[in-house]
């Protein structure tokens, strides 16, 4: 079968490899969509460690084409979807009801072959069937939308609060419109992309900021008569908007640091600051408990993610999709790939 196989940092190369056979209590999927993620690039350039070598790929589903002897709930023909974060349910961490923190985390696309590939073989516990209505494109999304919710999740946004979303990717365009769901009542986005900010408005966003030669923090306290808002969520991945994040909450606010910043890099606050205003920060890792409830949002169509796919692309032309992720040219936001 063909497959991206990420074999050193910055060294993607589409090749033939053997097709995998499931174990007892495995499935064997036809990859029919798998969106291509920040993570990815990471995991390209080595600000993110893998098992290399490795078949990239996270956000993945397909239909069930084999299935092992021991696997009960699933059968060939099955549309499935697959939470890539598997847990193995016996460490102290799993039987904490901490999975996110799993001492044998079987993470597919990067301690082991994901979905950037025409068959991937993966567990059964972590296969979901796909509701009849939700297309293999949406489902795609499922994983993205899932760690969106364990964000929300950890916020605990009270009915009225105000949230300001750090980025407007993907996954921050996804986060304005679960705070929205969540009850937030004014919810500030502030990126760069002015396309973004016009998308975040018609997601939910009541205000946007463009971070381009702003004074951010001035902006989103006159926004706020001068008090911050409750919650900031930073969804980019970098030291300057973790900083930035820290700035704009108001006494006794929450901060969500969600986005990937490269592994080693580091950020610096002022602890009187965080003493002063007794703030609460937080990092939001993955998706524990979450894959479901983000199935049946997209299925229900409460989350929109048809504006987000920008370009569908074939696994031989994978690097184009990646170029595009680095480059972020105007009107980009996600692509998918079809192996």
């Amino acid at each position: 079968m063909r497959a991206a196989v990420l074999e050193a940092v910055k060294n993607l190369v589409i090749k033939d490899v053997p097709q995998p056979e499931p174990k007892d209590d495995e499935v064997l999927i036809k990859v029919k969509a798998c969106g291509l993620c920040g993570t990815d690039s990471k995991l390209y350039n080595g600000d993110y460690s893998a098992n290399i070598p490795v078949i990239l790929g996270h956000e993945f589903s397909g239909e069930v084409v084999e299935v092992g002897k021991d696997v009960r709930n699933l059968k060939k023909g099955d549309r499935v979807v697959v939470d890539p974060n598997e847990s193995c349910g016996a460490c102290n961490f799993c039987r904490s009801a901490q999975s996110t923190f799993c001492q044998n985390l079987s993470a597919y696309g990067v301690l082991r072959d994901g979905g950037f590939a025409e068959f991937v073989v993966v567990g059964e516990k972590g296969t979901y069937k796909m509701p009849a209505g939700l297309s293999f494109d949406a489902a795609a999304f499922s994983e993205a939308v899932s760690c969106a919710i364990h964000a929300i999740d950890r916020a605990e946004i009270k009915v009225g609060q105000s949230v300001a979303v750090i980025g407007g990717g993907t996954q921050g365009q996804m986060l304005v419109q679960l705070a929205k769901i969540a009850g937030a009542a004014e919810i500030i986005m502030i990126t760069r992309s002015q396309e973004k900010l016009d998308l975040a408005r018609n997601f939910g966003a009541t205000q946007s900021i463009c971070a381009s030669g702003t004074d951010v923090t001035k902006k989103v306290l006159e926004i706020t008569e001068n008090q911050g808002v409750d919650l900031s969520i930073e969804a980019v991945g970098s030291s300057e908007t973790v900083e930035q994040a820290i700035g704009l909450v108001k006494r006794g606010g929450r901060v969500i640091v969600f986005g990937f910043t490269p592994e080693g890099q580091k950020a610096s606050f002022l602890p009187f600051e965080v003493l002063f205003k007794e703030l609460t920060i937080m990092g939001s890792w993955v998706n524990p408990y979450t894959f479901p409830r983000a199935i049946l949002l997209l299925a229900g169509k409460k989350i929109d993610v048809e504006p987000l796919l920008s370009e569908r692309i074939d696994l031989d032309n994978i690097m184009d999709g990646f170029k595009l992720m680095m480059d972020k040219p105007k009107g980009f936001m996600k692509a998918l790939v079809y192996p």
